[in-house]
């Protein structure tokens, strides 16, 4: 089976076996909770020891994994890890969980999305000694360094693989040639609006005729919502709907598979999930992102007070075919490559929401 990636050679799909505190408020445990021997706040150690707390569970198989994964990694690597997990809808634990990793047992905290920037924003000031990460989002603080991902940039590609999809009935069986696309986002913020600019300008770049029906389902969690407004779109015609719900986008991926008809994954690799629907995921590689940053910070080189872009040119984000039963041809793929040059050359420039 072919594996090829645009923007990224293969990510690989470690399975992440890691510690967490399911659903607890509190951090450390027989786990983990201690800093590692000979590490320090600032840096320096090659394996210092690091906290992963989530403001929600594991199991989402896109986004939250992802950066589990790239904690197994870390872990790998020699680091003393714990992954905390917590409830989705809870951002008073959310907050407690933060601030019970804040007290100098940690060389360094990370955390991530745009939900826990006011949190960590309030946090980071009364802890100035502990150090932070924060992927996906921004927060202007001397103690935390910063990630955001170029994902305009990975969904324009998805946008020119969908409108591709929609127009060439030929390469694509299960199309109806109906040039119109879907786009399900988990909510109506600027980080998933990101997404649609690039979506939308990726179909455009093909066919300026194409639809692009966009919904939200209000929140990341709620796969049924995610199954009825993808299923909708089916019924409107859509041959393809792109899912950046993380785990309600589930959701999509199922509706894809009964309604007989293309999706599009997103954050990990999600092709097989439902063997001959998915077309392709668009890649934010969180976990690989979140190692480099460890790396960084074990050699001192981890910079403060800054942030880091990763996009299509440092392999931040990238579209894999990889594991989809070969549904994408050959030639369709290598399209998708050269338009990802593009990008990378700036002669194509492709909107953003941010």
């Amino acid at each position: 089976m072919k594996q090829r990636v645009v923007g990224r050679l293969a990510v690989a799909a470690t399975a992440a076996v890691v510690a967490s505190l399911g659903l607890t408020a509190c951090g450390g445990d027989d786990s983990g909770g201690s800093a590692a021997a000979g590490s320090s706040s600032e840096g320096g150690s090659s394996a210092p020891s690091v906290a992963n707390v989530i403001n929600g569970p594991l199991g989402d198989q896109g986004f939250f994994d992802d950066a589990a994964r790239g904690m197994a990694e870390i872990e790998k690597a020699g680091s003393k890890i714990q992954n905390i997990q917590s409830d989705a809808n809870n951002p008073a634990q959310w907050k407690s969980n933060l601030e019970s990793v804040s007290n100098g047992d940690w060389d360094l905290v990370i955390t991530g999305t745009s939900q826990m920037v006011d949190i960590l924003t309030e946090t980071a000031p009364k802890y100035p000694d502990q150090k932070y990460v924060i992927y996906d989002s921004v927060v202007d603080a001397p103690n935390v360094a910063s990630i955001v991902y170029k994902q305009n940039e990975g969904s324009y590609l998805a946008g020119v693989l969908a409108a591709q999809a929609t127009t060439n009935t030929q390469a694509f069986p299960l199309s109806g040639g109906s040039k119109k696309v879907g786009l399900v986002g988990g909510m109506d913020i600027p980080v998933i609006n990101d997404f649609v600019e690039g979506f939308k300008k990726g179909v455009e770049t093909v066919d300026p005729s194409i639809q692009v029906l966009v919904s939200y389902v209000g929140d990341f969690t709620d796969s049924n919502k995610g199954f009825d407004q993808a299923t909708a779109m089916y019924k409107q015609g859509a041959d393809v709907v792109f899912q950046v719900a993380g785990g309600a986008g589930i959701g999509v991926l199922k509706a894809a598979e009964e309604s007989n008809k293309y999706a599009i994954g997103v954050d990990s690799n999600q092709n097989s999930l439902h063997q001959g629907h998915i077309l392709a995921s668009m890649l934010k590689n969180i976990g690989v992102s979140l190692e480099a940053a460890v790396k960084e910070f074990g050699s001192g080189d981890l910079k403060f007070g800054e942030t880091t872009e990763y996009g299509l040119a440092n392999d931040g984000v990238s579209l894999t075919f990889a594991d989809n039963g070969d549904i994408v041809p050959q030639d369709v793929q290598d399209q998708i490559k050269d338009y990802a040059k593009k990008v990378v050359d700036g002669e194509i420039k492709v909107p953003t929401a941010l």
